[in-house]
Order: C-alpha cells, then sequence, then structure tokens
C-alpha cells in the first residue's frame, strides 16, 4: 500500500528535525527541574502534588502544541515547496498521501510522549513507596491516544490551509478555542449539559485515562467524569447510579474517533478538490 511509503518518508523526515528534539529536551528539562524543586527537602505528599501539577501542565501544553508542532504544516509545507507534485506523480492519491501522513505524525507522536514523559514516571516510581505500575502506563496510553488526537486535528488543518503562516495562526486559534471552550460558556452564564461537556478533550483525556480500569473490572456501564460529582454523591449514599450509554466512560472510544476523523475528513473534503 502506497500510504506506508508516505508514513515512512514521515518517520525519516522527524527523526532528522531538530524542532522535535528540542521540544523533547525542553520539556524534559522543564518536568525535571520542576520535580526537583517540589521536592528538594519535602515529603511524600508534596511531591506527588508537584508531579500531578507537572503533568497537568503536560497535558494542557506540551501534549496539544507537540501534536499541532507535528501536523499543522506536514501537508501545507509539501504544497509550497513542490515536492507534493512529486509525491502524487507516484502512485499515491490524495486519500493515501494524508492517510500515509497521519500514521506517520501518529507514531512520533507516541515516541514523543514517551521521551517527554517515561523518564519522570520512572523518578515517580522510584521515589514514591507503592506507586501503581499500571497506573503509570495506563497514564502513557492516554497520553498517546490524546496526542494521536491532536495529529489528526492538525492534519486536517494542514490540509485546509493555504499557507504555513496560515496553518500556524489557525493551529494557535484551534488550541485556545479546543481547550477554553467549556470555560468560555461558564464565564457567560451558561451551562453545557453533561454530553457536550464529553466533548471537551481534556474531559476525553480523563476518561482514556480511567477508561482502562474500569474494563480490567468488568463495568462496561461506569459513568464518564462529567458525572463524577453524581457518582460520588450515590456512593456516599451505597446506591448504584444508572446513565445512558452516552454517557458512560466506553462512549470515550467514539469520542476519539470523532475527534480524528471529522478534522481529517473535513480536510481530505477541500484538499481533494483544491488545485496544486
Amino acid at each position: 500500500m502506497s500510504w506506508t511509503a508516505i508514513a515512512k518518508k514521515d518517520l525519516q523526515d522527524s527523526i532528522r528535525s531538530r524542532t522535535l528534539w528540542a521540544t523533547i529536551g525542553i520539556f524534559l528539562g522543564l518536568i525535571l527541574l520542576l520535580s526537583w524543586l517540589f521536592t528538594d527537602g519535602s515529603g511524600e505528599e508534596t511531591f506527588i502534588a508537584a508531579a500531578g501539577f507537572t503533568f497537568l501542565i503536560g497535558v494542557l501544553f506540551f501534549v496539544p502544541m507537540a501534536g499541532l508542532l507535528l501536523s499543522v504544516k506536514s501537508i501545507i509545507r509539501e504544497r509550497n515547496s513542490g515536492t507534493i507534485n512529486l509525491l502524487l506523480s507516484l502512485p499515491h492519491t490524495r486519500g493515501e498521501m494524508i492517510l500515509g501522513k497521519f500514521v506517520g505524525r501518529s507514531i512520533v507522536m507516541v515516541v514523543t510522549v514517551l521521551a517527554g514523559f517515561l523518564p519522570a514516571l520512572l523518578y515517580i516510581f522510584v521515589q514514591v513507596n507503592g506507586t501503581d505500575v499500571i497506573q503509570l502506563l495506563t497514564f502513557l496510553f492516554a497520553l498517546s491516544v490524546f496526542g494521536i488526537m491532536w495529529i489528526g486535528i492538525g492534519i486536517g488543518l494542514s490540509a485546509l490551509v493555504n499557507s504555513e503562516t496560515q496553518a500556524t495562526i489557525t493551529g494557535v486559534v484551534m488550541f485556545a478555542v479546543l481547550i477554553l471552550w467549556p470555560l468560555i460558556f461558564e464565564q457567560a452564564g451558561i451551562d453545557l449539559p453533561s454530553f457536550a461537556q464529553r466533548f471537551w478533550l481534556l474531559v476525553i483525556f480523563a476518561d482514556l485515562f480511567f477508561l482502562p480500569g474500569r474494563i480490567a473490572d468488568g463495568d462496561f456501564t461506569f459513568p464518564s467524569v462529567v458525572e463524577f460529582d453524581e457518582v460520588l454523591l450515590e456512593e456516599v449514599n451505597d446506591v448504584a447510579i444508572s446513565v445512558g450509554p452516552h454517557l458512560q466512560m466506553w462512549f470515550v472510544v467514539v469520542l476519539v474517533a470523532f475527534w480524528i476523523l471529522l478534522p481529517i475528513g473535513v480536510g481530505y473534503y477541500r484538499f481533494s478538490s483544491t488545485d496544486l
């Protein structure tokens, strides 16, 4: 399949990218520095709080920005440099090009997440007694899928825009909107229904983190984190809570597919009819 050749080319280009390695290095340095500053002479609880804060920074900023950095210029740069004409003169369709870009950049995203977070997670494992290895692996899984979602968003944007400047500006705007939109509604005094909140990417990340544990327990009807306040209240009263399928935690799989396929689908629709 010809999309595999494009994916391999993307992997090779990314390995040679100084920007990618600089991003990994900066974040790795930041996370280790914060851990050292907050834990120097502090107790275990302080360490856990500091590590949690550091990872929150990573989830909120590093993973989305790394995903967009890897993907938002992936197609438009090929167009601007003229290499896209060479690629499409070979037995590649535009759809195969988008698929190859997505697969290649997704693999790079997973490697980036592992390189950026695994050392810090190992540090936690050594410093904190009783750390659950399964939880650390689940965290890496959730981060990886979260990053792949941003790759899909970035690939879709790259196929939509007409210049690298537009790609950069659009990427920054999309980052701000997708992270902040529920908070904007909240400031405006608008209460979003639980199902609408499930489309917030940070809620999706939280559901991804807890989902493997629910699957291991065989509890496929457990509610999403958007219902956690209600779940805790019912647990206090020792009453099982029941919600519709769209509010159950497993539904996050559908939402992940939505955030990957919709941007790529819209980008492909635009890209398929664009004059190169």
